[in-house]
């Protein structure tokens, strides 16, 4: 989070509009237009009221209704901040770090796990590999945009793929890609799931919390499976499109 000179809103008086809607759109259109972004701190209720020239109370039902939307996320001691959001429209396959390019922001990873180990029958199964004892490298990482935790991911895949910790980028995929295995195809599920106390603590919020849990494979040339990955998304930050069509008849 940063603190970021605060856009001007032209809010209208004489309009009939509530002057908090008209609040509540400006900051919504200070977002659309970049100059506002995800982690950038607004002031305190007091500040911008004064700036504005209006009450307190009208400063305060805009800013709950933002947080009611997800528009705005509130830590206690830290202030009210631009949430991330994550936009992805399906079946367009993107990695982390383009979704949040794509929303304006920055990707970054805190790896806090990273572990060679032999796969597991399901992994067998799933990444297909050729040897029963077969390793696999599983990575731990929390997925952030701006500083702001949006997500867990584990994601594991063929040892051959990683062998030193050191090689990974900021994105699995460009890795992948540079490993002359880019992945050109992905299925992809959605569930919900509630965190316990490990989620809870990487993803910085309370337990038996909603999250959405996104579980990923993804395949490279002669549709080969080289990356399952599971994903616990914290369902303020993220959202997910999909257009259907009808079947003709």
């Amino acid at each position: 989070m940063k603190t970021s000179p605060v856009p001007e809103f032209h809010l209208d008086k004489s309009s009939r509009l509530p002057l908090y809607l008209q609040l509540v759109n400006s900051i919504k259109s200070a977002i659309t237009e970049a100059r506002l972004h995800a982690g950038d701190v607004l002031p305190p209720e007091r500040e911008l009221a004064e700036m504005m020239d209006i009450a307190r109370g009208t400063v305060r039902k805009a800013l709950l209704q933002l947080l009611k939307e997800g528009v705005l996320v509130r830590n206690q001691g830290v202030g009210t901040f631009i949430a991330p959001h994550i936009r992805q429209s399906l079946p367009l396959l993107e990695s982390f770090s383009e979704m949040a390019t794509a929303s304006g922001g920055q990707a970054q990873s805190e790896l806090v796990g990273y572990l060679r180990r032999p796969c597991t029958p399901d992994e067998h199964r799933i990444l297909q590999m050729k040897q029963d004892s077969g390793e696999v490298v599983e990575l731990t990482r929390i997925r952030k945009i701006n500083g702001i935790t949006v997500s867990l991911q584990i994601a594991t895949l063929p040892a051959q793929f990683l062998n030193n910790i050191s090689e990974l980028s900021e994105s699995l995929y460009w890795h992948l890609e540079s490993k002359g295995a880019p992945i050109l195809r992905a299925t992809q599920q959605f569930s919900a799931a509630v965190t316990d106390s490990k989620l809870a603590h990487y993803l910085n919020t309370n337990e038996h919390e909603p999250v959405l849990l996104v579980t990923r494979t993804g395949f490279t040339h002669n549709d080969r499976p080289v990356e399952y990955t599971q994903t616990w998304c914290l369902s303020d930050y993220c959202d997910f499109t999909i257009e259907l069509h009808r079947k003709n008849p």
